[in-house]
């Protein structure tokens, strides 16, 4: 063999440890966010309790079925809490990091859209638990007018007395 096959040699095992390096490497620093992240879930049970919510459930699951060229695909999605605090329930999400605690983070605000639409609670929770804050965040998209409810309503509550009324002027006897 000459100096070009070793160096070829040597180049190729340079690139498989390389590679295989790279790879310990992301799995090492995913494990070690997973375990940051569980740690700051279970602590923010006590912070949340703390700050005087209910925790109703744990890492609850919801689906709902996404159709893509007609063919369903059920899709499922897992909360880290449902909370309670008063008469409303929220879906509160626990984040570490630097971005992904912002409401403003794509991932993050499509995230909770996404619980809301599933879940259906009365408002979302962002828990931060690398400053120790809740925010709560709500979608301009997902507000409705309460008063075209309310004038839907008195309009039906108006016919139904217009119609006893003709019912009981007209009635026989």
């Amino acid at each position: 063999m000459d100096i070009s096959s070793y160096i070829i040699f040597g180049v190729i095992i340079g690139a498989i440890l390389t590679v295989n390096i790279l790879k310990y490497l992301r799995r090492y620093n995913l494990k070690k966010r997973m375990q940051k992240a569980k740690k700051s879930e279970y602590k923010a049970i006590e912070f949340m309790q703390n700050k005087g919510y209910q925790i109703l459930d744990l890492q609850k699951e919801g689906s709902y079925t996404l159709f893509i060229d007609d063919k369903p695909h059920k899709i499922t999605v897992r909360a880290d809490m449902i909370v309670k605090k008063g008469n409303r329930s929220y879906v509160a999400e626990v984040k570490t990091g630097e971005k992904v605690t912002s409401p403003k983070h794509t991932d993050t605000r499509r995230q909770l859209l996404e619980y809301y639409m599933v879940f259906k609670p009365n408002g979302l929770i962002l828990v931060d638990m690398e400053r120790q804050k809740i925010r709560t965040v709500e979608y301009s998209i997902l507000e409705y007018d309460k008063t075209v409810y309310i004038k839907y309503l008195t309009r039906i509550v108006i016919l139904i007395v217009i119609g006893f009324i003709i019912g009981f002027l007209t009635r026989g006897g």
